[in-house]
């Protein structure tokens, strides 16, 4: 329960700090991503608990294994990496 509320915790931080990154413009998406990064390797945690104490973690599995997925996503955005939206998307596939 504990790590469920931290990793909802990081992500209403992530989405608080898109919109102010909308509204503002004044950091870097990187900056903006930081909770999702935070979460990943708390979510591969989280997994590992729930898989040896027979629990359905769904939230917790889309969270581990998209972290490559949000760093290319906010490298892209902040126009460090120059790849099409496509490449940067087809790790997803």
């Amino acid at each position: 329960m504990l790590i469920a509320v931290g990793i909802h915790l990081l992500l209403l931080m992530f989405e608080v700090l898109v919109c102010d990154r909308v509204e503002r413009g004044t950091h870097f998406w990187l900056l903006v991503f930081m909770p999702l990064f935070f979460v990943s390797p708390v979510s591969v945690a989280a997994c590992v608990w729930g898989f040896r104490h027979d629990r359905s973690l769904e939230l917790e599995i889309l969270c581990s294994v998209n972290i490559l997925q949000f760093i290319f996503i906010a490298l892209k955005l902040d126009r460090i990496i120059h790849w099409p939206w496509l490449v940067v998307g087809c790790n997803f596939l």
